[in-house]
C-alpha cells in the first residue's frame, strides 16, 4: 500500500455489510469527475454545500479524533450509523496513512437517493459504464450498486 500514494476508497454498505468497495488513486478520480457531466457536478456541489457543514466539522473533529467519530452520523443529515439501512463511507489515505480532514465521510442511503436525482442522465451513464469497465461479472451473482457517484 505505501507505493499506491494518495488514494480514496469509498465503500456501499446495505444492513450492516459491505456490498461494493473501490480504491482509486487521485488521477484516475479526478479523470472521472470530469467526465461528468457538468450540471451533475454543480448539482453534487449544491447538494453538500447546502446539508454539510465541513468547517463545523472539522472543527468539532479536528484531524485527531477516532476513525469512528468521523462517522459516526451521515454528512449531510446527521442519522446516525446504526440507524441508516444503506450508507456509503469515504476516505482518502496517502499509502496505508488515513488522511483526515472532510475524509473519512458517512452518507446514508436516503441522502443518496436525494443526490442521484440530481444527476444527469448522462452521468448515470458514465458512473454504470465504469462500473460495468471495472467490475465485470453477471448481475445475477454480483450485486453493486449503480447511479452513485456520491463520494467520487
Amino acid at each position: 500500500l505505501r507505493e499506491l500514494g494518495a488514494h480514496i476508497v469509498n465503500q456501499s454498505y446495505v444492513n450492516g455489510e459491505c456490498v461494493f468497495e473501490l480504491a482509486m488513486c487521485l488521477p484516475c478520480r479526478e479523470a472521472m469527475n470530469k467526465a461528468l457531466s457538468e450540471e451533475s457536478r454543480v448539482a453534487m456541489f449544491d447538494f453538500m454545500h447546502d446539508h454539510a457543514d465541513l468547517e463545523a466539522r472539522e472543527q468539532t473533529l479536528g484531524s485527531d479524533s477516532p476513525t469512528a467519530d468521523y462517522l459516526a452520523h451521515c454528512l449531510t443529515c446527521g442519522t446516525p450509523q446504526e440507524k441508516a439501512k444503506s450508507f456509503s463511507v469515504g476516505a482518502m489515505f496517502t499509502g496505508d496513512t488515513l488522511l483526515k480532514g472532510p475524509f473519512p465521510m458517512l452518507i446514508c442511503g436516503s441522502c443518496e437517493e436525494k443526490i442521484n436525482d440530481v444527476i444527469s442522465k448522462e452521468t448515470r451513464e458514465v458512473w454504470d459504464n465504469f462500473i460495468a469497465e471495472n467490475f465485470p461479472g453477471p448481475p445475477s451473482e454480483v450485486n453493486l450498486p449503480t447511479t452513485k457517484p456520491v463520494l467520487m
